[in-house]
């Protein structure tokens, strides 16, 4: 469940500007769809990566405002999430590689989302089949006294070995770019033992292709990072299989 409770008063690093941001006592992380991107479609939490555009102009993180104060109510401006289509610029005037990386983030998962639109639409296609077909071997047979008794319908649920497949994925070249210069950045961090972005860069050669360099580094995660996402992945660097993938939780 998320709970607010007030505001935190915040100046921006860059010319002092102050802002208000809800308080968070606790945040609910369920969303309706997982993507190997790390997207999540339908979450309470934003895909951001706390990246803003502070009234100056400059792009900037949430992660290094100012505090200043709590308070219970605040006319002060909230801001924004940075607009998709303004990513390419926040990339070009970055004023650090954190800026950059969480800028890189976004539009990466922001140029993956024509595949998830066809993604849903393969996956409905051919469920829809597989539930038609069950439908038809599985035919409501009551009568009207089993109704009046309450006999319960046959109800689907997804047949073992039931077909699965999904829409082939091919980067563009302007994906490929951002992934390429996004990568570089990340093996240089997390080969200096920076933390969190393992998993990402691990999906960021699996998307490229480059499957033994995905392999070698999702080899590196901690125990306990080690869970559904990983190992969805896992399995499709053994399987050479590039396209992003929706999972649940």
């Amino acid at each position: 469940m998320t709970i607010i409770r007030g505001f935190r008063i915040v100046a921006s690093p860059c010319c002092g500007a102050q802002y208000s941001f809800p308080r968070y006592v606790s945040m609910n992380f369920m969303a309706f769809e997982y993507w190997t991107d790390g997207w999540r479609d339908g979450s309470l939490m934003p895909n951001d990566e706390g990246l803003r555009r502070c009234k100056c102009g400059q792009y900037i993180l949430v992660r290094d405002m100012v505090a200043i104060d709590t308070a219970d109510s605040s006319e002060l401006p909230y801001m924004d999430h940075v607009p998709d289509e303004l990513l390419p610029e926040c990339i070009a005037k970055a004023t650090s590689r954190e800026v950059e990386v969480a800028a890189r983030l976004g539009y990466w998962r922001y140029l993956n989302h024509p595949y998830r639109d066809r993604y849903r639409q393969h996956r409905d296609a051919e469920e829809a089949v597989t539930k038609a077909a069950w439908e038809a071997a599985n035919p409501d047979r009551r009568n009207w006294w089993g109704k009046l008794r309450g006999r319960q319908a046959p109800s689907y649920s997804r047949p073992p070995g039931s077909p699965f497949t999904y829409p082939a994925f091919e980067a563009s070249e302007e994906q490929l770019q951002n992934m390429q210069s996004l990568s570089e950045i990340l093996r240089e961090w997390v080969a200096a033992s920076r933390q969190g972005y393992t998993m990402e860069l691990a999906e960021l050669y699996r998307e490229q292709a480059r499957f033994d360099e995905s392999l070698q580094v999702i080899q590196t995660l901690d125990e306990q990072e080690v869970g559904v996402t990983s190992n969805l992945i896992m399995r499709l660097i053994n399987e050479r299989q590039s396209a992003l993938m929706r999972y649940m939780m």
